[in-house]
């Protein structure tokens, strides 16, 4: 890698970067509903969007939360990862892992959880070598439900 990358918090001023790379992997949001889902994330301590800067601009992104559930307890979770398609393989990603690893280390957790569709092999093996470890497949239902 031939830049430093920084880590920092997403702003809402990166809405539109932001609104793009979700892009990429087919979330497609617009720059009005990333800057206010950006907002919301602000103001709420039990999460962050890290934004990443390579060269002075914003090339990736991610979000780490802090997840609970009374069967197993506490843990925070990379809820999303993106690298700009022309900065993958550069560090940008690995930069996000190290800086979500030191996050859950200050909100005392011991485990760092990320999950990854099935069809995403490149993801997979990323995120092996970043080490994590796969300790098991799911299937995920949704219920769209009238809030009318």
């Amino acid at each position: 890698m031939s830049a430093r990358v920084v880590i920092r918090p997403a702003t809402e001023r990166d809405a539109p970067t932001i609104a793009a790379l979700s892009g990429q992997l087919g979330y497609g949001a617009d720059e009005g509903v990333m800057a206010e889902r950006l907002r919301r994330a602000a103001g709420d301590a039990s999460r962050i969007v890290a934004a990443a800067e390579l060269e002075g601009r914003v090339v990736g992104c991610m979000e780490v939360a802090i997840s609970e559930a009374f069967e197993s307890g506490r843990w925070s979770e990379i809820r999303g990862l993106i690298v700009d398609e022309a900065w993958r393989g550069e560090g940008v990603g690995a930069a996000l892992v190290a800086f979500a690893r030191a996050w859950t280390k200050e909100h005392g957790l011991a485990t760092l959880r990320v999950r990854t569709n099935e069809v995403r092999a490149r993801a997979h093996a990323f995120y092996e070598r970043n080490g994590f470890t796969k300790t098991k497949s799911q299937r995920v239902y949704d219920a769209r439900l009238d809030v009318s």
